[in-house]
């Protein structure tokens, strides 16, 4: 019966204990996400999750927030999907095609910034000849793990970017 003794915690520390360490500043060099990049084994999309330290709580770079750096070689298709948190894409180099819904296409390039709620399908297509497309994803995965909602618009749990 011992295994089912909860604890109990004054409501002070209870509040107290919900907030976030403070944020430190940080930078990651092109250089090291390159080599980082190169480490990874041959795919045909990359990515490569930013964190503050070499620990997988690390990759919340802010409270409820993930940052990435997603790299889809020449020709290459990200099929569409949906999920249960959002994405802020800034495209860094390359050219695209970005997928929304069933229908809607839109052509992306560098130095768009592209919002896609939760439960958008969504997908690109690297139309790049020559360069990967590049771009810099921010989510809230980590809030959605916190909600235990990594559900797909299906209701199936999903790892998928």
């Amino acid at each position: 019966m011992d295994n089912f003794q909860g604890a109990f915690f004054s409501y002070a520390d209870f509040r107290k204990n919900l907030h976030h360490k403070p944020v430190s500043a940080k930078v990651w060099r092109h250089s090291e996400l390159a080599g980082m990049r190169q480490t990874l084994e041959a795919s045909d999309v990359d990515i490569v999750a930013l964190a503050h330290d070499k620990s997988l709580q690390g990759c919340e770079v802010t409270p409820g927030m993930a940052i990435a750096m997603q790299w889809l070689n020449p020709g290459v298709t990200l099929n569409g999907h949906a999920h249960s948190w959002w994405h802020l894409f800034i495209i860094q180099c390359g050219n695209g095609l970005l997928t929304l819904g069933d229908a809607d296409e839109v052509n992306v390039s560098s130095g768009d910034v592209l919002l896609v709620p939760a439960w958008t399908r969504h997908g690109f297509v690297n139309t790049s000849k020559h360069e990967p497309l590049a771009m810099l994803n921010m989510s809230n995965m980590p809030q959605m793990a916190l909600l235990s909602n990594f559900a797909d618009s299906q209701g199936l749990i999903t790892t998928q970017a």
